[in-house]
């Protein structure tokens, strides 16, 4: 698939959508998390370990912008 007829496609989700979806679901982990913790479903370092990922993603995604933009 060619970049103009991928950039075309209406099932695309675009750096910016992405980065939104990330950062909502950063937001719930860190609400959610402490309450998983306290009643042993999760350990604390598995949720570090989660939240970690998660940020990694995040700044993959604003690297990925930042490209993105700087090569339109």
């Amino acid at each position: 698939m060619t970049e103009a007829t991928f950039a075309q496609r209406d099932d695309v989700i675009r750096l910016e959508q992405q980065l939104a979806s990330v950062r909502r679901e950063i937001k719930i982990r860190r609400q959610v998390y402490p309450t998983r913790i306290a009643t042993h479903r999760m350990s604390q370092r598995k949720a570090d370990h989660e939240l970690a990922a998660m940020q990694a993603i995040e700044q993959t995604l604003l690297y990925l912008l930042d490209q993105e933009q700087a090569d339109a």
